[in-house]
């Protein structure tokens, strides 16, 4: 595949490109999966990858007869949710309206096009849904403004710790074939094992792909670094500036990038040394444990509140090693053994038991 120039500053840039126009043309898997790492190293780009999109797509005929002021408002109610929270949106009165004046209807003919075709609207997070995008997101987007942790259930029931100040966006729907989610500020990270689906964390400056793991990621904006630790498993870690940098972590491993010099770090943790009381250095191995301690354990690391009527489980206990088990996984678990069922309802869980003889 003919790949792009290091640095494309123009719509020419794309529509000039072999490659691109074969993947807008023909949609082969394969370039799908070039074009979605593409866009992940240089999220910078996409709003001039959009245009050069919506461009090609005119060009081939795919017109839409709609209002300026009609465009104007979809693309702002629809990109203002959608887009990458590194990727910023610029008015599309900065590219030449003379020469692609047809090009107007932007995100109105992506969305027209993906009806019958998801290739390219995957890559910029647009699904096709029953009801108009421009209403109803295919992405949620949490923010945590509490002050204290926040669990995440994922689709995939994979969770994550989001930390106060911070934000995450994914997709509502599970359907897709990779798992993606884009991260501003900290989260610690319980992923459910998949390998048919990767599992891939966006930020900034760093992305980190997984299979099945828990690991934690930190990248606030004002902060001047930003860093991976791998608490179970294995993560590939790749430097948004330095794509060929990619580096593996196993357990107990941390890659820290400087921001200002975009210098890597890579070492090991030693969890008895560290002196965060955080999550990820929590143990969560259990030896005929009472299950009402398990659960204390739980609630105070996840911030989660779990119900459950301590008379009836007074004489359950647990053993097993729950350390790599997204929160509803190790809750699942538990319930398991001590043949229980559980439900989450208004953010708390509520487990549901005959009690143990």
């Amino acid at each position: 595949m003919q790949s792009l120039p290091s640095d494309p500053t123009t719509v020419d840039d794309f529509l000039e490109n072999d490659a691109f126009r074969t993947w807008i043309r023909e949609q082969r898997s394969e370039d799908r999966v070039y074009w979605q790492h593409w866009l992940s190293q240089h999220p910078e780009k996409r709003d001039l990858y959009e245009q050069a999109v919506a461009t090609m797509l005119v060009l081939q005929g795919k017109k839409i007869a709609l209002s300026d002021q009609h465009v104007h408002e979809a693309r702002k109610k629809i990109l203002g949710q959608l887009v990458p929270p590194t990727a910023q949106v610029k008015p599309l009165l900065t590219w030449h309206w003379g020469r692609w004046a047809a090009a107007a209807a932007v995100v109105i003919a992506m969305i027209w096009w993906q009806a019958g075709n998801s290739g390219i609207g995957s890559l910029m997070g647009i699904e096709k849904q029953a009801e108009p995008l421009a209403e109803k997101s295919s992405w949620q987007i949490v923010k945590n403004t509490t002050g204290l942790p926040l669990v995440v259930l994922l689709p995939d029931n994979s969770s994550v710790l989001l930390s106060s100040g911070s934000q995450l966006r994914y997709a509502k729907q599970g359907k897709q074939t990779v798992r993606e989610v884009y991260l501003q500020g900290e989260g610690f990270f319980e992923v459910t094992k998949n390998p048919a689906k990767p599992f891939v964390v966006y930020t900034a400056n760093l992305t980190t792909k997984v299979l099945g793991t828990s690991f934690q990621v930190r990248a606030f904006e004002k902060e001047k670094g930003t860093y991976v630790k791998v608490k179970t498993g294995k993560v590939s870690v790749t430097p948004v500036e330095s794509p060929d940098q990619t580096v593996l972590l196993t357990k107990n491993e941390q890659l820290s990038l400087e921001t200002k010099t975009d210098k890597l770090v890579k070492q090991d943790i030693i969890p008895a040394k560290e002196h965060s009381p955080g999550i990820i250095n929590q143990e969560f191995t259990f030896e005929f444990a009472p299950v009402a301690d398990i659960f204390a354990q739980l609630e105070s690391s996840y911030n989660m509140p779990i119900r459950y009527d301590r008379h009836l489980l007074a004489k359950c206990t647990f053993t097993g090693q729950l350390n790599d088990a997204p929160f509803l996984e190790k809750i699942r678990l538990i319930c398991l053994t001590i043949e229980s069922t559980f439900e989450v309802v208004d953010g708390q869980v509520f487990i549901h038991s005959n009690g143990c003889h």
